[in-house]
């Protein structure tokens, strides 16, 4: 290599050298400024968690009162142990469950024996009426006759004593043809009501006697409900009054019909009776009836699912017009079904939080949600 060829390149070199180191510079006095720019607009941003998502309610004048829950069982308006009206072999009987309206026939009875005597007592009736007809022509016609019938005035009496004897033993005919016919028709035993074929309390091929029980049959379309309470829990209700009901997991309410003023000695306790409409809760079930231990009263409350429960305080969070949790503490009061009366700086109308604020914090942001919150926390 000469002289002149090395010079030339270390000048290349050196000048290849110069031109990385301004780039470098360069770039590193842009990357400074960015990086302040980045620490500027955060120190600018607002501090504190990001909004949270919540589902709200208002806060409400209501009229409240303490509730004492009582036993109650679910009865049916009508049960009956229908039973038969004439003698008989039984036929046929209504299976266990059979549903039954009112009139139709839920057994039946031999009607041989029915028969027979309605045949009887329609031929007697035919007897004495042409007996009767016989002598009431008898008589009219003696009697048509005067003083030129020959007949004295005590045979004429004798005529009219057989007429109206024979009219009277018709009569006493057409009554025993009455009660054979309705002998007939009982052989048909019919639903009073109806309802479902509960029990059968007789079988095919059995004899029934007038009186003996056939079948039971209950109306499984009017319900009420039976509670056994005592007097100082009716004090507050009164015939006409919503009460709420609890079957499991499924509730109702129902309207008092009557309070039964008659106690028991031992327990001392009135019975309630409540109509149940609309419900198919089976009869014999097992309720609670929630009763109120004293007169109502006007109350500002809010859902029971407000409240944030801590060892050491009970509050609520409240939303201001700026979308903000205000976290409120509160004393509680009188609770009835979802509500519950809350003592504290809150108004009616107020918004309150019943989904998410479990992890909220006082003066976070808020966005309301209209559907279901999976994650409270969010």
């Amino acid at each position: 290599m000469t002289r002149t060829r090395f010079v030339l390149l270390a000048a290349a070199a050196a000048g290849a050298l110069a031109v990385a180191s301004g780039a470098a510079f360069i770039a590193g006095g842009m990357k400074g400024a960015g990086e302040a720019k980045a620490a500027d607009a955060q120190a600018e941003a607002p501090q504190g968690p990001p909004p949270a998502i919540v589902r709200v309610a208002e806060a409400v004048n209501a009229e409240l009162a303490p509730l004492s829950e009582a036993p109650g069982s679910v009865v049916s308006l009508r049960d009956s142990l229908v039973s038969a009206a004439t003698s008989g072999k039984i036929e046929w009987v209504a299976e266990v469950g059979a549903e039954v309206e009112e009139g139709d026939v839920i057994a039946r009875i031999d009607p041989a024996d029915a028969t027979f005597a309605q045949g009887e007592a329609q031929a007697e009736v035919r007897r004495l009426q042409s007996r009767a007809t016989y002598l009431s022509d008898l008589y009219e016609r003696y009697a048509g006759l005067g003083d030129e019938s020959g007949e004295s005035a005590a045979s004429l009496d004798e005529m009219r004593a057989n007429r109206d004897e024979a009219r009277q033993n018709l009569a006493r005919a057409e009554v025993s043809l009455k009660r054979a016919e309705t002998n007939l028709e009982r052989t048909e035993v019919r639903a009073p009501f109806g309802g479902r074929i509960v029990r059968q309390e007789i079988q095919i091929g059995e004899y029934a006697a007038p009186g003996a029980a056939i079948a039971r049959v209950t109306d499984t379309r009017h319900l009420e409900v039976t509670a056994q309470a005592p007097a100082a829990l009716l004090r507050s209700v009164k015939p006409g009054d919503e009460i709420a009901l609890a079957y499991g997991a499924e509730t109702a309410t129902a309207p008092i019909r009557a309070i039964v003023p008659v106690g028991d000695e031992r327990s001392r306790t009135l019975e309630l009776r409540l109509v149940l409409d609309d419900v198919d809760w089976p009869i014999g079930s097992a309720v609670r009836v929630s009763l109120p231990t004293q007169a109502a009263k006007r109350v500002l409350a809010v859902p029971r699912d407000a409240l944030v429960l801590r060892a050491e305080r009970i509050s609520v969070f409240a939303i201001n017009d700026e979308m903000k949790a205000r976290q409120v503490d509160v004393e509680l009061g009188v609770a009835q079904g979802d509500l519950i009366e809350v003592i504290g700086d809150i108004k009616p109308g107020e918004k309150v939080v019943i989904r998410g604020g479990e992890r909220l914090r006082d003066g976070q942001a808020v966005t309301i949600s209209q559907g279901v919150i999976a994650d409270a926390g969010v």
